[in-house]
């Protein structure tokens, strides 16, 4: 394929990966200004009096605010949406998941359209640059690894915020505030993500879930050992009884505790971490010294089908010890 031709469709790719992502993100915020509309008639519904008849229009609200719970659509374009709905829904259910822990805001069905034009624009980059057909579409796979960089920042953000976040609900609890309203007063006193998610779970509560649904769906978005204490801890608690502030406090010191032995572990792996970085970095940064010092120089390795082997060999080579040390570092604590 010459060069040209190449270049006039990568530049079609692209114009068209803009301007799709730009309707996503201009669909994505009116779904959440209507989501929120939504919400709000349903919390307003939920506070209503025992002695109260709520009228035939607030009624319809009530059912226009239920549907949130039961808005399960894989994508806002239809077509994409019903293919979707035909391939297995476990594993487009796992991406949802996904992309909510990642805290983005937009469907599985344009999270995978994204990723299926980005992984076309990197074939045709690759084929131009380095006349490797096809090998570009491994950039399908760079929206997933940027969702999963998402997810672990996130969730790491969220578990920072626990030990304060528990103290306050622990203080909340102790001036006699029942679990509901000390989670409402956490979700209004923090920022995201920690603010976010219990304003998630309060929000379910005032559609109709119960406290131990509402936990699970909690423990099922944050999926850490933290999380996963707390929410077991308060569901038990409420079945068996006992102090449920001490309980929390308890929690709160606990993930503090793991912190300090987190930091301990860090400092101790530091050495090999910088090595892993090392053996990506270093092959990258001499490729391009030598480029720019002679531009030439790897003209005829990348040429040669053989050369293309070696590169791409040398490549696999770094990512899979870069993955293994990786893999030796992180301990669990």
């Amino acid at each position: 394929m010459s060069a040209p031709i190449i270049i006039s469709a990568i530049t079609f790719m692209a114009v068209i990966f803009i301007c799709i992502t730009i309707f996503f993100i201009i669909q994505g915020k009116q779904d959440t200004k209507e989501q929120t509309t939504r919400v709000e008639q349903a919390v307003s519904i939920k506070t209503l009096g025992y002695s109260e008849i709520p009228h035939e229009e607030d009624k319809a609200k009530s059912e226009d605010a239920g549907s949130l719970r039961r808005d399960t659509r894989i994508s806002s374009i239809p077509w994409l949406n019903n293919i979707l709905l035909r391939i297995s829904k476990g594993n487009v259910k796992s991406l949802m998941i996904l992309i909510e822990q990642g805290g983005l805001k937009i469907k599985a069905g344009e999270f995978l359209l994204l990723s299926v034009l980005i992984g076309f624009i990197g074939a045709l980059s690759v084929d131009l640059f380095f006349h490797i057909p096809f090998a570009g579409f491994i950039c399908v796979l760079l929206p997933f690894l940027m969702l999963n960089i998402l997810k672990g920042k996130r969730m790491e953000a969220f578990v920072k915020q626990m030990p304060q976040a528990l103290d306050l609900l622990s203080s909340d609890l102790r001036a006699g505030l029942d679990i509901q309203a000390g989670m409402k007063h956490l979700s209004e006193e923090f920022s995201a993500p920690i603010g976010e998610e219990f304003a998630k779970v309060v929000v379910e509560i005032n559609l109709g879930l119960t406290l131990n649904e509402s936990l699970n769906n909690l423990s099922k978005r944050m999926n850490t050992i933290d999380v996963q204490i707390l929410c077991t801890g308060i569901i038990i608690n409420r079945e068996l009884g006992g102090n449920l502030s001490e309980l929390i406090g308890n929690v709160s010191e606990t993930i503090r505790e793991r912190f300090k032995l987190k930091g301990m572990v860090k400092a101790l792996t530091a050495e090999n971490q910088m090595s892993s970085y090392l053996l990506i970095g270093l092959p990258i940064g001499l490729y391009i010294l030598l480029n720019v010092l002679s531009p030439t120089i790897y003209g005829p390795f990348i040429q040669d089908p053989i050369g293309k082997m070696i590169i791409t060999g040398c490549v696999i080579s770094m990512i899979i010890g870069y993955l293994i040390i990786q893999k030796i570092t992180k301990l669990e604590v």
